[in-house]
């Protein structure tokens, strides 16, 4: 922008301009009336000068019998003559210069009244002389005086039209100015500006196409021109904009269909058992929702790697490609990579593995799938992760149903040993006495005794047979251990016909289900035991739970207590009670002095407790 066309330069300039002429006028103004201050007093003063000249002569005139004092009194008027006459010297309204008019004129008086007037006025004061000399040269005298009076009023003149005349110059230069100024105001900024605000109220109506007119050097025309560019600017910005609202349009949508199949195939995947209805469904919905060609989903045995189960969007009477080598899958498979089966690159393969498992392999034809849908690749992927996940859960499954079902065999196992297993021992034992018994009548009476031990012992086998199937059917009704074990005791006071005492005062653990069942296990094995090998009169279960979370169970009777070959030997019942300490990961302990009875003692930590004890270890670890 150049300086001199800016309308600030241009305004200042006009406003310089009218203000340097209000200046000039102010100071012509001060200038001419202070050259004009003395002129008033020089007037008056001549004016005097005249009028004391006639004074002189009238006094001249009239006769006084005293010659002394008319010669003092006339002597007093020529004085008070000279001292005008000087006054109009200190007036300032006459220069010192003598090329001036007014200057020569009043050197002239003051020599006509030194070398002619005075000397007559004195001699004729003095001499008693008539005044005809002095009145022939006073008028000389006072036209000379007419003469200077006529310059002073004239140079007075002078300067009064010198001031009008330099304020009506002013006067006309300073409206000539604000009628620039105006001009210049109205083309320059008012018009510029209106078109500005015009251009301004277009485009915040959308209006980009408009151009502003003035783009000058001054600064609206800057403003103009930076005006122009930003329309264009934000044209080309808004046509950019548009284009990217397009795309992230386009982008969401796909987001949106990539969500829409993520969910469908996991809702699908998540269905138990997966059918082969779900694999199908699932392969015509990817089709449809990637736009893609025909899909192809291979299963194969992860241990063998050979084709199980095959589904495809199209029939199979259109074929397969001819590098398909069924029942082998290596060609598909790959090395657990993305990547393409033909020289075109328009059939994939996308493995189906779950870390170093193979399920299959997702076959996928589209024609320049790299170049115009780079985003489909990542979703069948992410597609092919889940039916891994699926599948490797349906083999977690699958896995756990036979730990269960172990599991569930050895704890018939184990219940089996301690009901129908010792009492089919003792039919065995007592069916070997028949056997070793000689022949003869003799034996008929020991013979019946151990037939009738043989029923009792069927009927007690029976019994533990029945009770064995409310073993396997035992429901923990009570949600408290203590509630359940009530029930227990009751049960076997009643039928052992001996005094069971429960002790929980100090007990305070939660325990879950699966714990509760282990529990009163042990619990019902150690009655059982004190009521069937130790004829206890009398037991006493106490449970109990230290400041440390551990939870305590303790079985005494005081029956005959345990012999210590007892627990030395391999007793499988109580290898069992000491499996199911091992399953809560606790430990049970036998404590007996033959003769004194037993106690058995169960301690373990409960889930409840060991999870709570993680969890304030992290928080106070971090």
């Amino acid at each position: 922008m150049d300086s001199n066309e800016s309308i600030i330069f241009r305004s200042g300039l006009t406003m310089g301009g009218i203000m340097l002429l209000a200046l000039l006028s102010m100071t012509s103004s001060v200038f001419i009336a202070e050259s004009s201050k003395g002129d008033a007093a020089a007037i008056n003063l001549a004016g005097s000068l005249r009028m004391q000249s006639y004074r002189i002569a009238t006094r001249l005139q009239i006769a006084d019998d005293d010659r002394t004092r008319h010669v003092e009194e006339v002597a007093l008027e020529i004085d008070q003559f000279e001292r005008r006459l000087d006054r109009l010297w200190q007036t300032g309204a006459i220069p010192e210069a003598n090329d001036n008019s007014k200057t020569q004129m009043l050197r002239a008086i003051e020599s006509a009244w030194r070398d002619a007037l005075r000397p007559t006025l004195e001699t004729s004061a003095v001499d008693a002389r008539p005044p005809a000399l002095y009145l022939r040269q006073i008028d000389d005298f006072v036209a000379k005086l007419n003469q200077f009076v006529k310059l002073l009023e004239q140079d007075t003149e002078t300067k009064i039209l010198l001031l009008r005349l330099i304020q009506g110059v002013a006067l006309f230069l300073t409206l000539v100015l604000v009628f620039i100024a105006m001009y210049e105001l109205h083309s320059g900024v008012v018009v510029p500006l209106r078109d500005l605000v015009e251009l301004a109220r277009r485009a915040r109506s959308g209006d980009l196409t408009v151009r502003a007119s003035h783009v000058g050097n001054d600064e609206l025309g800057v403003l103009g021109h930076a005006f122009n560019l930003m329309a264009t600017d934000l044209s080309a910005m808004y046509a950019n904009l548009e284009a990217q609202v397009e795309r992230q349009t386009q982008a969401l949508r796909i987001s949106n269909r990539s969500l829409k199949l993520l969910y469908h195939t996991a809702k699908r995947l998540g269905e138990s058992p997966l059918s082969d209805e779900s694999y199908q469904a699932l392969l015509m919905e990817i089709e449809k929702l990637t736009g893609l060609g025909s899909i192809a989903l291979c299963l194969i045995n992860p241990d063998t790697r050979q084709v199980s189960r095959v589904f495809s969007t199209r029939p199979h009477s259109a074929g397969w490609p001819p590098f398909c080598d069924r029942p082998h899958c290596e060609t598909c498979l790959g090395e657990g990579t993305t990547h393409p089966l033909d020289a075109d690159a328009e059939l994939f393969s996308i493995p189906i593995r779950d870390q170093e498992r193979w399920f299959g392999a997702l076959i996928v034809r589209y024609p320049g799938l790299g170049a115009t849908a780079a985003w489909q690749l990542p979703l069948l992927e992410a597609v092919a992760r889940h039916i891994a996940a699926a599948l490797q859960a349906d083999e977690r499954v699958e896995y756990h149903r036979r730990v269960a079902l172990l599991e569930e065999r050895t704890t018939i196992a184990r219940e089996l040993h301690d009901s129908l297993a010792q009492s089919l021992s003792y039919l065995k034992i007592q069916v070997s006495r028949l056997q070793a018994l000689p022949d003869g009548v003799t034996v008929a009476a020991e013979a019946r005794d151990i037939v009738a031990e043989l029923r009792e012992g069927l009927n007690g086998a029976y019994r533990q047979l029945r009770e064995l199937i409310a073993t396997f059917r035992l429901k923990m009704e009570h949600p408290r251990l203590e509630d359940s074990l009530r029930e227990t005791i009751r049960e076997f006071g009643q039928r052992g016909q001996l005094s069971v005492e429960l002790d929980d005062a100090a007990w305070h653990c939660t325990l879950d289900p699966n714990e509760q069942i282990h529990v009163m296990q042990i619990v019902r094995e150690a009655l059982h035991n004190a009521v069937k090998h130790a004829h206890a009169s009398h037991i006493l279960v106490r449970l109990c739970s230290p400041d440390h979370g551990e939870a305590v169970i303790d079985i005494i009777d005081d029956g005959v207590g345990l012999p210590a070959e007892t627990q030395r030997e391999n007793h499988f019942g109580l290898n069992i009670m000491r499996e199911r300490a091992h399953h809560l990961g606790g430990l049970l302990s036998l404590h007996s002095q033959p003769g004194s009875g037993l106690r058995v003692q169960l301690s373990f930590v409960p889930a409840a407790c060991r999870n709570a004890s993680t969890t304030f270890d992290e928080v106070r670890h971090a």
